[in-house]
């Protein structure tokens, strides 16, 4: 039985993202990025990264009213 993943790390981070791990971790040290540190680690909660990344989404793919999409 696997565990659920609660956490990523900067490198699982940058892997799932396709971003490098050093804007990963310059993103974090701006502030940009919710994360939590554990002693000296930093890891990346996998909930605030999804709400996250919906939240700074610009524009959208989901069709308007009409049909089109916003795109």
């Amino acid at each position: 039985m696997t565990k659920p993943l609660i956490c990523y790390t900067a490198a699982e981070l940058a892997e799932l993202t396709g971003l490098s791990i050093s804007t990963i971790r310059k993103l974090t040290r701006k502030g940009n990025l919710p994360h939590v540190k554990v002693g000296r680690r930093i890891v990346y909660p996998v909930t605030a990264i999804h709400e996250w990344m919906f939240a700074n989404t610009i524009g959208s793919t989901a069709p308007d009213k009409d049909g089109s999409a916003n795109g």
